[in-house]
């Protein structure tokens, strides 16, 4: 046979094993499929053996119509059909019994073959899945040890600084304490000699500018415990950055600013400063002779 016929012959049988992977309904499909192949295989053919791997690759893809379970179920069935052909006395199909076998056997041997391979090949793909779920695992697990790391620093840094911080706020305690008794003995003395002073309004005087210093002092300790232990003693604005009006973007000036947000500081001083202004009027009329 001449190899240009052979060739033609050997596409012409491909075309049909792709047939064969496709489902075939009934008998006479398959009948008809036995006639092409017994057209084929007629004189002295013989398949290329070679060439039916790559068609066997074709095939298990999955964007076409083949199946290579239903190329395996209908290699049964034609070979099924030819046995009891010749078992019946028919043998209508007895010269492509030899060659049909051997094409079976041949096909199923690729079809195996492809079956061992992408076995393998999915193994090596759940290995290379696997593979990246470990090393993801791993990359967050680092991740998480470093911020358990960074954490573990922040705690070590606070805990270093807390004895210090103790130390500070009860320092800062000792000092309220201590002017708070100062004070009050201050202003106990100072009440004990009203009855001697020429001047009653500088007795008052005195207490006022006391009172305001004791206050202020006891503010700024308090101010600084509250730095060192990272709380808010300011009351709360009604805007960021403390704007005037609630409406307004202009910044409070300093005045508006310490009305805002320390507003006790605020009228306890302007109360005080009020307080020693009326006592200095007051002196001022008494000395003039205005008060007997």
């Amino acid at each position: 046979m001449l190899a240009k016929e052979k060739t033609r012959r050997q596409s012409e049988l491909e075309e049909y094993i792709r047939e064969l992977s496709k489902k075939l309904s009934d008998e006479k499909e398959i009948r008809a499929m036995l006639l092409k192949l017994l057209e084929t295989y007629k004189g002295d053919f013989r398949h290329s053996y070679s060439s039916f791997f790559p068609l066997i690759l074709d095939i298990s893809k999955n964007d076409n119509e083949c199946n290579l379970d239903y190329l395996s179920n209908n290699l049964d069935s034609i070979c099924s059909y030819v046995e009891e052909d010749f078992v019946s006395g028919k043998k209508e199909f007895e010269p492509l019994r030899e060659q049909l076998n051997k094409l079976c056997d041949h096909l199923n041997l690729e079809i195996g073959r492809w079956n061992y391979y992408s076995q393998n090949e999915q193994k090596i793909e759940d290995i290379a899945l696997k593979s990246v779920s470990l090393n993801d695992e791993m990359k967050n697990t680092q991740k998480e040890l470093r911020e358990a790391q960074e954490e573990l620093k922040k705690a070590s840094k606070q805990a270093a600084s807390i004895q210090t911080e103790l130390i500070a706020v009860l320092s800062i305690f000792a000092a309220i304490v201590v002017t708070f008794s100062g004070g009050f003995t201050f202003l106990g003395s100072v009440m004990s000699s009203i009855n001697e002073a020429e001047y009653y309004e500088a007795v008052i005087l005195t207490a006022i500018v006391c009172g305001m210093v004791m206050f202020n002092t006891i503010f700024i300790l308090m101010y600084l415990v509250g730095k060192i232990t990272d709380r808010n003693i300011y009351a709360r604005c009604i805007e960021e950055n403390c704007s005037c009006d609630g409406q307004s973007l202009k910044k409070c000036g300093g005045i508006r600013r310490i009305r805002k947000r320390l507003p006790y500081v605020f009228y306890f001083n302007l109360t005080c400063v009020v307080g020693i202004i009326l006592v200095c009027f007051i002196w001022y009329l008494h000395g003039k002779g205005y008060f007997l």
